[in-house]
C-alpha cells in the first residue's frame, strides 16, 4: 500500500494483485443508458441508448394552486439541461441498461450545484442511483454534505463508498464533471473531478452485485428520509446535464484525456456559466401566493432579519431553506431594495460551511454599518458538536475590494462572536444555555450592543428544574469582533405572572421610539416573539413589546407598564426585526406565517412571507403608534374608489362594480349610532366565500371573521380581534389585500395580519355594512396594487367547480360527534369515544383536521383511544354503502401509523371486496389530503373501509373528512 497527493490529499493507492477471477481490465465501453436532458418541455426526458421517454416526477406535473408546468430546463454544457428543485424533480428510469458489472462499471455526469444538502440521517445527495442498502447491493453517485463526491458500489456483502477529497467539492454556481468507476482487476474504486483523480477504494474480491428490482432514479435517493410526513430528503439541487453509464474501467490517463476532449468540444474551450438563479415565474398564476409583500424567489422562508441601510439601498435577509418549502438546513435569503417595498433577489448570502460557527445551520440575527467597511452580520451559528449547539458569529462582505453596494458576497469569521457558558448568571437564575440564539446588535456613541434571545431557569447538575421565563441576555464591546463581556439580562417574564412571553424569548428587538413628528423621546420598544420547549398552542402565533427606558449604564430595560401588549391581533404577526432608517424612523419587518398544512405547503412549493414594514412611533398619550412605512403607496396602481361623505349604503352601492384581490384600501367612517360597522372583503356574491373585518362600537372591539373565508375544509378559519379605541369617534381603516395576504391597521395604533384561501374564482368582492344605526363614510379609497418585483403580474388561477348534483357520504366528517353512518365491523379500536374535536394530540402539535362551515368545531376520527387499549387495540369500521356518482374522485383526510398491510383506509368495490384504492398515515399525526381519481368506477356500489391490523407504536389511524359523490337515487 502506497500513497499520492491527490488534489491537496492523501489518498491511498492499494496494488494488490488482481484476483483469479478478475477479468482483463477494459477502457469505457459504448453507453448503455445515456440521458442528456435536451428536451425544451413536458414531463419526460428521453433515455437516449433505449429511446425510452422517462417520467420526471415534478411538483407542478399535476399542480394543485396554480396551472400546471413543466419540469424546468435550462441551458447545459451542451444543449439543455434539466434543473433539479432539491424535493420534488425527480427522473423515474427502468435500469442501467445491458451493464455487466463485473465487467467494470463508470458513471460520469455534469452537475451545476445550487446548494449542499445537510446529509440527513447520513445519506448522500443522490445524483443517481439503483441500489439496496441493505442488501448492500447496486451503486449510488452523489454529494455528501458541503459537495463532498462520493460513489457507492455493493457486492452483497459490502456496500463499499469512495469519497472525494474535502478541499474538492462539487462546487457551487459552477459546472463540474463528476466521473465514477469501478475496475475490477485492480479491485478499486475511483472517483475523478474534471479529469483528476480525486479519491479511491478497495473493494471485495467478488463481482458487485446490481440492485435490479430497484428503480434507477436520477436526483433522489432510493432510501430517502420522509421529513414531516411529506418531504423526502437526501435530494439533489442544481443542474444536471449528459449522465452517462459505461461498461469498462476508467483510468487515469482516460479521464484526462475525456475531459480535455468534452473542453476542445466546446466553444472557445470553456465551460459555459450555470443560470441557476430561481425563477419567480414557477409560480405564476398561483391563487395564494402574494405579489407585492416581499418573498423568496421560492420554497421556505421564515423571518426576515437584519435590515440594514448602506449606500442607498435597503437589504434584508432571511430564514431559508432552498431545498423546499419546509424548515432545515438553514441559510440566509438576501433581497435588496431602494424603498423598502419593490425588491431584487440577490444571491444567498449565507450557508451552513464546515470552517463556520454554523456548520449545521445559519439562524436569525441582524446587522449594522461598521463605517467605511459596510454593514455586518450577526448571527447565530448551529453546530450540533457543540454541547449547547448555538453561538453567535459574524460575517462581512466584499464590499471594501469589491465596491458593489449590492452587497452579493459575504464571508463568515471561522470564530464565533459569543459562545453560550453554562453557568451564566441571569436576574433569579441562570441563563439557559441551551436556547442561546438570534443577536441583535448596533453602535451607539463607541460601543457595540448585543442582546441574544435566551431563557432563564434553574440548574440541576444538567437537567432543567424550573424556568423563570424569557429573557434577552446582553454584551458590549468596542469592536464587532470583540471581545464581547456579558452584561447580565435586558429584562425578563416571569412565567408564573406573565406567561404569555414564553419560557424563551426569540428575536428580541431594541428600538428607540420617535415621536408623532419624529423627535427624540427617550423612550424604547422592545420586541419579544415567545419560545416554549414542548408544544403549546400559541407557539408562533404571537409578538409581544414592552415600552420603557433603556438604562444604558445598567445594561436594563425599565418598562412603563409591567404586562406586556400584543403586538398584533391576528395570529400570524411573528418573528419581528427591526432598525432605524436614515431619516430616523423606527421600522419593523415580520413574516407573516401561512399556517398551512405540510401537504399544502408542498403542493405549493413555497412557504411564508413577510410582513409589509411598520414605523412605530410613541403617540402623545405614551401608547404606541403603528403604520404601513410611507413607502407602500409606492405600489399603488389604479385607483378604483374614491368616496366622499356619504351614507355607508350609498358607499356599498358605489363598491358593487369594484373586485379585486390585489387591493389597498383606506376610509374613514363615524360610526354614529351604528353599532357594528363591516367592510367584507374577497367575497362572492351569493356570501358562500368572504372575509369580515368589523368594529364593534359597544365592546369597542375590532376583529377579523373567517369563518366563511374558504370553502377548503383544510383551511384553518376562526375569529380574532382585540380592543381598540376611536379617534375622536372615527374609525380610520387601512387594509392591504395581497391575495392570501391580509392587514388591518386601525387608527394608526392596532395591527391585524391574517391569512385567507378562498376557492372561488368570484371571491374579490367588497361590501361595506353597518347594523343598528346609521353611519357615515367620510372618506373611502380603493387602489389597485402592482407587484414587489421587476415582473408582470400573472392572475390568478383557479379550479372549475365540481359536480355539485351528488350527495355525500352519511356522517362523512363525523360531524355527529359519534360514528353516526358508520359499523364497526370488528375490533375494540373504533367507538363513539374515538371521535373528537381536540386540534392537536398533546405532545407534538396540531392534527390541522377538517374546519367546514358546518362542523367548525372540527370532529374527527383519531384511531389511538386509551380507553380502548391505545396503539395495541385492533379492528375495522366500514361506512355506508353508496352508488359512486359525480366525478368519481373521491378524497379524504388521513394519519396514523405507516402499515400499508395491516393500517389504512380504503375505497371497496361492494360486490366483491376488491380494494379500488388505499392511503395510509405515514407515521404523522398531522393530516394529509389524499385524492383518488375512481372515475373508471361511477356507477358502482361502494364503501370506505379503515383497518387497524397493527399494534405498537403507531399502531393506529385517524381519518377525517371523506369526501364521496354519492350518485342521487
Amino acid at each position: 500500500m502506497v500513497s499520492a497527493a491527490v488534489g491537496g490529499a492523501i489518498v491511498p493507492f492499494s496494488f494488490a494483485p488482481a484476483p483469479a477471477a478478475a477479468r482483463e481490465r477494459r477502457g469505457p465501453q459504448s453507453p448503455t443508458a445515456r440521458w442528456d436532458f435536451d428536451e425544451r418541455a413536458g414531463t419526460v426526458t428521453r433515455e437516449a441508448v433505449s429511446g425510452t421517454a422517462d417520467p420526471v416526477g415534478y411538483v407542478f406535473d399535476d399542480a394543485r394552486f396554480k396551472p400546471d408546468s413543466d419540469p424546468v430546463r435550462r441551458r447545459g454544457v451542451r444543449g439543455r439541461a434539466l434543473y433539479f428543485d432539491g424535493y420534488s424533480t425527480v427522473v423515474t428510469a427502468s435500469g442501467p441498461g445491458k451493464l455487466d458489472p463485473a465487467d467494470g462499471l463508470t458513471v460520469d455526469v455534469w452537475i451545476a450545484p445550487y446548494a449542499y444538502e445537510h446529509g440527513i440521517d447520513g445519506k448522500p445527495q443522490a445524483l443517481v442511483n439503483q441500489h439496496d442498502p441493505d442488501a448492500k447491493t447496486g451503486f449510488l453517485l452523489g454529494l455528501r454534505r458541503f459537495g463532498q463526491l462520493v460513489f457507492q458500489l455493493g457486492f452483497g456483502t459490502d456496500l463499499v463508498e469512495v469519497k472525494g477529497a474535502p478541499d474538492q467539492p462539487a462546487a457551487k454556481g459552477r459546472w463540474t464533471h463528476v466521473a465514477a468507476t469501478y475496475d475490477p482487476a485492480a479491485r478499486q474504486l475511483r472517483l475523478y473531478r474534471d479529469g483528476r483523480l480525486i479519491g479511491t477504494a478497495a473493494t471485495p474480491d467478488k463481482a458487485p452485485q446490481l440492485a435490479s428490482d430497484e428503480p434507477l432514479l436520477i436526483g433522489r435517493h432510493n432510501r430517502p428520509t420522509l421529513l414531516n410526513g411529506e418531504f423526502h430528503a437526501n435530494m439533489y439541487m442544481g443542474l444536471m446535464d449528459s449522465l452517462v453509464i459505461r461498461p469498462g474501467t476508467l483510468d487515469d490517463p482516460t479521464a484526462q484525456q475525456e475531459h480535455g476532449d468534452r473542453l476542445a468540444a466546446l466553444p472557445g474551450r470553456r465551460v459555459p456559466r450555470p443560470d441557476l438563479t430561481p425563477h419567480r415565474s414557477r409560480f405564476d398564476g398561483d391563487r395564494h401566493r402574494p405579489q407585492f409583500h416581499m418573498l423568496p424567489p421560492g420554497h421556505w422562508m421564515n423571518e426576515p432579519h437584519a435590515p440594514v441601510y448602506f449606500k442607498g439601498k435597503y437589504h434584508i435577509f432571511y430564514q431559508h431553506d432552498p431545498f423546499g418549502p419546509y424548515w432545515g438546513q438553514i441559510h440566509w435569503g438576501h433581497a435588496v431594495s431602494t424603498d423598502m417595498v419593490h425588491w431584487r433577489d440577490l444571491p444567498i448570502a449565507l450557508a451552513p460551511a464546515a470552517d463556520s460557527p454554523g456548520p449545521d445551520g445559519i439562524w436569525s440575527g441582524s446587522a449594522y454599518v461598521d463605517g467605511d467597511r459596510g454593514p455586518v452580520l450577526f448571527f447565530t451559528g448551529g453546530d450540533d458538536r457543540l454541547p449547547y449547539r448555538q453561538r453567535t458569529g459574524l460575517a462581512v462582505s466584499t464590499y471594501p475590494t469589491g465596491g458593489d453596494t449590492d452587497l452579493p458576497t459575504w464571508t463568515m469569521k471561522s470564530e464565533p462572536v459569543t459562545e453560550a457558558p453554562a453557568g451564566l448568571p441571569a436576574g433569579p437564575g441562570t441563563a439557559w444555555a441551551e436556547n442561546f440564539r438570534d443577536p441583535f446588535v448596533w453602535e451607539e456613541d463607541g460601543v457595540w450592543y448585543q442582546l441574544v434571545g435566551s431563557g432563564i431557569v434553574d440548574y440541576e447538575g444538567t437537567r432543567v428544574t424550573k424556568k423563570h421565563g424569557g429573557t434577552a441576555l446582553v454584551y458590549t464591546a468596542r469592536r464587532p469582533e470583540g471581545p464581547w463581556k456579558y452584561r447580565g439580562p435586558l429584562h425578563w417574564n416571569d412565567l408564573a405572572t406573565q406567561p404569555g412571553p414564553g419560557e424563551v424569548w426569540e428575536l428580541p428587538v431594541l428600538l428607540p421610539l420617535p415621536g408623532p413628528r419624529g423627535a427624540r423621546t427617550g423612550k424604547h420598544i422592545l420586541l419579544v416573539s415567545p419560545w416554549w420547549e414542548a408544544f403549546n398552542p400559541d407557539a408562533v402565533k404571537h409578538t409581544y413589546y414592552w415600552i420603557g427606558t433603556f438604562d444604558k449604564r445598567e445594561y436594563r430595560f425599565v418598562p412603563d407598564h409591567e404586562k406586556p401588549r400584543e403586538f398584533d391581533f391576528g395570529e400570524h404577526f411573528t418573528g419581528p426585526s427591526g432598525f432605524v432608517t436614515p431619516d430616523g424612523r423606527s421600522v419593523l419587518f415580520s413574516i407573516t406565517q401561512d399556517r398551512r398544512s405540510e401537504q399544502q405547503h408542498a403542493q405549493s412549493g413555497w412557504a411564508h412571507n413577510a410582513g409589509m414594514p411598520v414605523s412605530v412611533w410613541l403617540r402623545q398619550d405614551g401608547t404606541l403608534g403603528v403604520e404601513p412605512i410611507t413607502e407602500a403607496t409606492g405600489l399603488r396602481g389604479r385607483r378604483l374608489a374614491r368616496i366622499r361623505q356619504t351614507s355607508v349604503k350609498e358607499a356599498n352601492r358605489r363598491l358593487t362594480d369594484i373586485s379585486g384581490d390585489m387591493l389597498d384600501i383606506e376610509a374613514v367612517i363615524e360610526p354614529r349610532d351604528a353599532t357594528t360597522i363591516t367592510l367584507a372583503v374577497r367575497a362572492t356574491a351569493d356570501d358562500s366565500e368572504q372575509t369580515l373585518l368589523s368594529y364593534d362600537t359597544t365592546e369597542r372591539r375590532f376583529s377579523i371573521d373567517r369563518g366563511h373565508s374558504s370553502l377548503d375544509p383544510d383551511v384553518r378559519k376562526g375569529v380574532h380581534g382585540g380592543t381598540v379605541e376611536l379617534d375622536g369617534g372615527r374609525l380610520r381603516l387601512r387594509v392591504l389585500l395581497d391575495r392570501s395576504m391580509l392587514e388591518a391597521y386601525v387608527n394608526g395604533t392596532n395591527t391585524l395580519t391574517s391569512r385567507v384561501y378562498p376557492t372561488r374564482e368570484d371571491a374579490t368582492g367588497l361590501r361595506l355594512t353597518a347594523e343598528g344605526g346609521a353611519a357615515r363614510v367620510l372618506e373611502l379609497d380603493v387602489w389597485r396594487m402592482n407587484g414587489a418585483y421587476d415582473a408582470p403580474v400573472a392572475p390568478a388561477a383557479y379550479d372549475p367547480p365540481r359536480p355539485t348534483d351528488v350527495d355525500a357520504l352519511p356522517n362523512h366528517d363525523f360531524a355527529t360527534g359519534d360514528l353516526t353512518g358508520w359499523t364497526v365491523v370488528s375490533g375494540t379500536t373504533f367507538s363513539d369515544a374515538n371521535v373528537t374535536t381536540r386540534p392537536d394530540w398533546g405532545w407534538g402539535g396540531p392534527f390541522y383536521q377538517a374546519e367546514t362551515q358546518d362542523d367548525a368545531t372540527g370532529h374527527h376520527l383519531w384511531g389511538f383511544n386509551p380507553d380502548a387499549g391505545g396503539d395495541d387495540a385492533t379492528g375495522v369500521l366500514r361506512s355506508a354503502t353508496v352508488t359512486l356518482g359525480g366525478d368519481g374522485v373521491v378524497d379524504l383526510l388521513v394519519s396514523g401509523g405507516n402499515d400499508p398491510d395491516r393500517l389504512y383506509a380504503a375505497v371497496v368495490r361492494a360486490r366483491d371486496g376488491k380494494v379500488l384504492a388505499k392511503a395510509i398515515g405515514r407515521a404523522v399525526e398531522q393530516y394529509r389530503r389524499v385524492v383518488f381519481d375512481l372515475s373508471a368506477h361511477i356507477g358502482e356500489r361502494i364503501y370506505v373501509e379503515v383497518v387497524d391490523r397493527a399494534t405498537g407504536g403507531w399502531g393506529h389511524i385517524n381519518i377525517d373528512d371523506v369526501n364521496v359523490p354519492v350518485r342521487r337515487q
